[in-house]
């Protein structure tokens, strides 16, 4: 399979700076739009979206260091482990990180409480996994359908009580308690012409999934974001299109 992936990460209309990162395999950005191809027979390759949670810089600083190891952590990730094994990584992964950030948090009072979500996919040994904590999400789009893959890691979510605000985050890198993953292979559900979207929750807050299912028929990451404008863009907006060709 071939893939075509397309980012874009924007501050928005009323935030200050923008807690949002984007790894597009080797490449870490936020506030900028980026593009890249791939053949996931032949490249490994990784990607992902991170929104930050913290006051001042914390929550920008949270969402790059952990984008910035996984990125590490995937490179040097062993070949040829089954998908068990690389699950069990994964989970190990995200502790040290948890850690790595909580100790950041201690040593410099201006990240105290900082914290991340991470939403990603993973091409490995011709496999499509996917991992997630947080309420940052991934969609998957296939002829003419959006299907949403995670399950928001929030109060309201995994208690079932949506009287709950929707912002009280049950699960992040940082900031909390040990952190969970949730890791999938997605393989079986990937067919060519399929779309997976990464998003922050700056898009789905804005945009309905009968909008989303509209614009990916003929994908614009440019063309989301001003829609994601004309209704407000309250929060940072960051997301990752990624075609299967």
């Amino acid at each position: 399979m071939y893939l075509k992936v397309a980012g874009i990460s924007d501050k928005g209309l009323r935030r200050s700076q923008n807690e949002d990162h984007i790894l597009l395999d080797d490449e870490l950005f936020t506030n900028d739009y980026r593009k890249a191809s791939f053949d996931n027979k032949t490249i490994q390759a990784v990607f992902a979206v991170a929104d930050g949670i913290g006051g001042h810089r914390a929550g920008e600083v949270a969402s790059e260091e952990v984008l910035t190891d996984l990125f590490r952590f995937t490179e040097q990730l062993s070949k040829g482990l089954d998908f068990e094994d690389v699950k069990a990584e994964f989970s190990r992964w995200i502790r040290s990180t948890h850690e790595h950030l909580n100790k950041m948090s201690v040593e410099n009072s201006s990240y105290e409480g900082m914290g991340t979500t991470l939403t990603g996919v993973f091409c490995y040994s011709d496999k499509f996994i996917s991992f997630h904590a947080g309420d940052s999400r991934l969609y998957h789009f296939s002829k003419g359908k959006l299907k949403q893959l995670t399950t928001d890691h929030t109060l309201a979510w995994l208690t079932n009580d949506f009287a709950i605000p929707s912002n009280y985050i049950a699960n992040s890198i940082g900031g909390g308690k040990i952190p969970f993953v949730d890791v999938h292979d997605l393989t079986s559900i990937i067919k060519t012409g399929d779309m997976l979207l990464l998003c922050s929750d700056g898009l789905t807050d804005m945009i309905t999934d009968e909008e989303l299912e509209s614009l990916l028929m003929e994908p614009d990451a440019q063309k989301i974001v001003k829609q994601v404008y004309e209704k407000g863009a309250r929060d940072n907006v960051s997301f990752l299109i990624m075609e299967i060709m």
